[in-house]
């Protein structure tokens, strides 16, 4: 099956390195921003795969057999809002795994998930649409975490605990055991979360890109 990758940054490349060693798929190339475009229109961003241009060719991409789609952006919201730009050209989203990402088959796993190298996905977990587990997460029994969240690299969640949809976890941050993190937090790197964290209220962005 033939993916595009949304997204042209550093999240975007560890995905490629995730699907290139999966036979299932074959990365057709990444869609960036205008801005990117216009720096990258013509190039390649990994090895030999290239740039096809911004979001708006996704509602094109059938036409060329690509039925296919993964996002690779850090930002939430950037991220929530190309997938949803993806759904609405009926292209169908693939979840990356890393061969190298440890997931107990009981866990219960989204669409357009991402599971990077050195993860840990224990019993009963589940992970929601759209979210992004970053290289060395631990995401610990039973626990839940919501719809198009961003775990950065070495976070930790503890077990029976509940990530609210759209949070960010900054780099080896912990969220400790039987603890309700809210929508919308977004978790400093290297902070301990010992207890609960409300519901925030997202604010309208204005954006281009």
């Amino acid at each position: 099956m033939k993916v595009a990758i949304i997204g042209a940054g550093t999240a975007a490349i560890n995905v490629a390195d995730i699907l290139i060693q999966d036979r299932n798929f074959k990365v057709a190339g990444f869609v960036g921003t205008k801005k990117e475009e216009s720096n990258l229109s013509g190039k390649n961003i990994y090895g030999d795969i290239p740039f096809l241009g911004d979001r708006s060719i996704l509602k094109k991409l059938m036409e060329n057999n690509i039925g296919a789609f993964i996002v690779g952006i850090g930002d939430n919201f950037i991220r929530e809002r190309a997938y949803y730009e993806a759904m609405n050209a009926r292209l169908t989203p693939i979840n990356a795994i890393s061969r190298h990402a440890i997931i107990e088959p009981s866990s219960r796993i989204g669409k357009g998930v991402v599971i990077s190298a050195g993860c840990i996905v224990a019993h009963g977990v589940s992970i929601g649409n759209n979210s992004y587990l970053g290289s060395g997460v631990i995401v610990e029994i039973c626990s839940k975490i919501g719809e198009n969240c961003y775990l950065y690299s070495g976070s930790i969640i503890g077990g029976k605990s509940e990530i609210g949809r759209n949070v960010s976890l900054g780099i080896k941050s912990c969220i400790k055991s039987y603890v309700k993190v809210g929508k919308n937090q977004e978790i400093t790197s290297g902070t301990v979360i010992e207890s609960d964290l409300p519901d925030l209220i997202r604010s309208g962005r204005e954006t281009t890109i």
